[in-house]
């Protein structure tokens, strides 16, 4: 079964933060590789949505890895991974996980 991917408001938020923090940083061609690995990454929580451990706060939350950088929340339903968030490592942790 492939699960429909649907982003929240503030995962597109986040992720527009971050894509913009790296473009200015280190140009368009890194923030550019950096989308790619979101999308290649999003793909294949599609077909396997269980691949990432779920937080301790919420069974039903996991944490998915993009780098060493960038993690990103989200939430598995009979048919669909809602996105919540993107997160920024370097950031003061939002969740224990």
């Amino acid at each position: 079964m492939v699960y429909e991917v649907i982003l929240a408001k503030t995962a597109v938020e986040t992720f527009d933060a971050i894509y913009d923090q790296i473009e200015q940083r280190f140009g368009t061609a890194t923030a550019k590789k950096f989308e790619l690995t979101v999308v290649n990454t999003l793909e294949s929580i599609s077909l396997r949505p269980y691949i990432f451990k779920a937080t301790r706060e919420n069974e039903n939350v996991r944490k998915g890895w993009i780098n060493k950088n960038c993690s990103f929340f989200y939430e598995v339903t009979e048919s669909q991974i809602q996105v919540l968030f993107f997160w920024d490592n370097r950031q003061e942790p939002l969740m224990d996980s």
